[in-house]
This record gives structure tokens, C-alpha cells and sequence, in this order.
């Protein structure tokens, strides 16, 4: 027997569902998240390229459940445009018909982190911090081929994962590494919930281009990616025998006021000198504070650990539902690629944000930053403002 039901996000204002078809025990769910963003750099020394607009982000594909025993996800990355890298941004299989247990393989994002965990376009700012894109690229991040075992419940997550390269053109096809977090609650009352957790990842293969010995490159854009700017934080390739990073994670939710916090410590044993392995040490952190008026606060998932975006609640009839969720939040970053003879820069940024989500499935923001980065290739500081349109289900 064959049922078909079709829901409609755009059914009423506050639609919390999305387009979902059930065809004989499979559920195919279409998947998007699409993004454009206008703004740059309002005053920065040295003079940077100005105000521009790209499509940020433009993901879509769908996502099977097959008899509530195997999921399927097979989703395309059309890159930034103009100009972007077009590549397989999902392709995995999972197998979920154990309960609390998942086991997974393909092209996916591994477990690692919390600001990681958080799918792009639920995290509190339009981009993640330096500290934590930095660290999750060495081993893990998006579009990475992996298998990975997890278990998960309402109070905890624990996931071990194999990596490789990502998906796509690059050089870091051959790079092998190892990642794990464990992640809890162990504060969850009706109106306090409390999470830490702990994530690690080793890399015992960097990648190596053809004739070339194996390398890594430490780097991020000022946590405002216009498409245009340079990466005021690079550390260039370093020749490299391995690497690693460990890492701690918080947060606390109280009623409508979030806390959240990471620090990492990036470990990566380089070849740069002629007696065999020098260690460099890097490190960072941020922490961000945020508050929403109206609607449902940031929930915690199990399945991924991490917080969802706020969310339109019914029973409110005049804010919520008449004109959408509303956020504010404030954040500041640190991020140190110093370590001799290594100088990446350091970095810290403070920055300030207002979203708005006038449905369930699209979102508005407003970010400004002001930054500064000492030592590196060139001693930066930036004030920038970024607007975000969003289309997430």
C-alpha cells in the first residue's frame, strides 16, 4: 500500500514543518540552505575591498529515512557565486535501526565541536569563529570522507570517527586522521540546562600534493567572509608529520538566555628544522551570549549535541506568531597561529548580531565586528558589517 502526504512550509506564518513525501515505509525530506550575503568592510587598515554580495551558500539535495532503519542523504554544494567551487556536499549512509546508535559512512561532517555540531544557518552568528573553523578543517568539517560510530540519548553523545580527505578538487585526498567527542547535560532541569564536553582529533597522515612532502596549512577569513577579503590568518604550508587539537566545550541555557563557549589547543609536530620534529603550539577561544524575546529558546538535540535555532511557540499569538523570533547576541574570539618560527597572526575579534526568523524557515541577520590582527604576514584592524537572507529546511 502506498500513502503520499505533501506538507507545505509556507502553510501558515509560523509553519514549523517542511516539504516531506512518504512513499512505502521511505520518507524523502528535501533539504536546502541557502544564503546571501551583503556587506564588508566599513574601515579597515590596510584599505580592504568594500561592500559586496554573494550567494554564501547554496546546498540542496534531499535526505531518505527507509523503514526507520537506514538514512541516506545525498546533497550538492553549488559553492559561492559567483565563482565558487561546485562539489558533493552529503553523500552518506546510516544505519539508525539500533536504538541509540548510529554508524555512518560517506562524505558527511564528523562529530567534533559544538559550534561544529551546529548546522550552518542555526548558529548564533552568520559564520563560526576562527578558533573553531581552524581547528575542525585539520581533521574533520564539512564534506569530510569518514565512517563514524555514535551513541546518543536525551542527557549524552559520544562519537568516534575515521577521516580522510574532503570531497572534491584538493590535495588532501590522502590525508588520514582519527576524531572523537563526548559530549553531555549534566544539569537539565525544566528551566536551566547545563552541557560540556570534550572533543579530540589526530591526524597521523597529513596530506601530500604529487612530489611534494606532507603539509597543512592553518589558516581562516576575520569571521566575515565577503568572498573578496584575504585571510588576514594564515600560517602558509608547514611541513608536517602529524597534527592534533583538544578541545573543551560549554554552554547554559537559562529560560531565554544562552551562554555558550569552546577553547582548543592545536598541536602539530613540523618539519622545519633539520633535527627531526619541532612542535608548534597554537591556540584560541571565544565565548557568545545570547538572548531571544519571544518564541522557543535554542533547544538541545542528542543526535547532534548542539542547539538548534530559536523557534516560533504556538501558544504565542501576537509577537511570535504575528512577527516572527527575534535574537540579539554578542560574541568575542581569539585566535593564535604565533608560535615560532611560525607567525600567523593573532587575532581577536568582538562582534554584535541581530537575527530574525519571520517563519520557521527563513532568517535575517545584521552582524558588525570590529578586529585586529597583531604580527602575521601583515598586522591587521577591521570594523565590517554583514547582512544575511537565509532559506534553511
Amino acid at each position: 500500500m502506498v500513502s503520499l502526504s505533501i506538507l507545505y512550509p509556507f502553510s501558515t506564518l509560523y509553519a514549523q514543518t517542511v516539504p516531506t513525501v512518504t512513499l512505502a515505509g521511505i520518507t524523502i525530506k528535501p533539504y536546502a540552505t541557502d544564503q546571501l550575503d551583503v556587506g564588508g568592510f566599513a574601515n579597515a587598515s590596510p584599505a580592504r575591498p568594500g561592500t559586496g554580495a554573494r550567494a554564501a551558500r547554496m546546498r540542496n539535495g534531499v535526505r531518505l529515512n527507509i523503514h526507520r532503519q537506514v538514512e541516506v542523504g545525498g546533497i550538492w554544494d553549488f559553492g559561492p557565486a559567483p565563482g565558487g567551487q561546485m562539489r558533493l556536499f552529503e553523500g552518506q549512509v546510516s544505519y539508525v535501526g539500533l536504538k541509540h546508535f548510529v554508524f555512518t559512512a560517506g562524505i558527511f561532517k564528523p562529530s567534533f565541536g559544538l559550534e561544529s555540531m551546529q548546522a550552518q544557518g542555526d548558529t548564533v552568528f552568520i559564520e563560526r569563529s576562527s578558533i573553531s573553523t581552524i581547528t575542525r578543517n585539520l581533521a574533520t568539517g564539512i564534506e569530510r570522507q569518514a565512517v563514524q560510530a555514535e551513541t546518543y540519548g536525551r542527557r549524552y553523545h559520544f562519537a568516534l570517527s575515521a577521516t580522510a580527505g574532503t570531497a572534491g578538487p584538493g590535495e588532501n585526498g590522502n590525508q588520514r586522521g582519527m576524531a572523537f567527542r563526548l559530549a553531555g547535560l549534566p544539569v537539565r532541569t525544566g528551566g536551566l540546562l547545563v552541557h560540556l564536553g570534550l572533543s579530540g582529533e589526530w591526524v597521523f597522515r597529513p596530506a601530500s600534493a604529487r612530489n611534494s612532502s606532507p603539509a597543512l596549512t592553518l589558516s581562516d577569513v576575520p569571521e566575515m567572509n565577503t568572498g573578496t577579503d584575504a585571510k588576514y590568518l594564515n600560517t602558509g604550508k608547514i611541513a608536517a608529520s602529524s597534527a592534533g587539537a583538544l578541545g573543551l566545550e560549554a554552554a547554559v541555557a537559562w529560560r531565554r538566555l544562552f551562554f555558550q563557549g569552546e577553547a582548543y589547543d592545536i598541536l602539530v609536530n613540523s618539519r622545519l628544522g633539520r633535527t627531526g620534529n619541532q612542535p608548534l603550539h597554537f591556540h584560541g577561544w571565544y565565548g557568545q551570549l545570547g538572548y531571544t524575546f519571544n518564541g522557543r529558546a535554542r533547544e538541545w538535540k542528542g543526535r547532534t549535541a548542539a542547539f538548534s535555532s530559536p523557534a516560533c511557540d504556538r501558544k504565542e499569538t501576537v509577537l511570535c506568531n504575528g512577527y516572527g523570533v527575534l535574537e540579539v547576541a554578542a560574541r568575542y574570539s581569539q585566535a593564535d597561529l604565533q608560535s615560532a618560527p611560525v607567525q600567523g597572526g593573532n587575532q581577536q575579534v568582538g562582534a554584535l548580531a541581530v537575527n530574525w526568523w519571520p517563519t520557521a524557515i527563513i532568517r535575517m541577520s545584521v552582524q558588525y565586528e570590529y578586529g585586529q590582527v597583531h604580527g602575521g604576514r601583515e598586522p591587521e584592524h577591521f570594523h565590517g558589517v554583514m547582512s544575511l537572507f537565509q532559506i534553511k529546511f
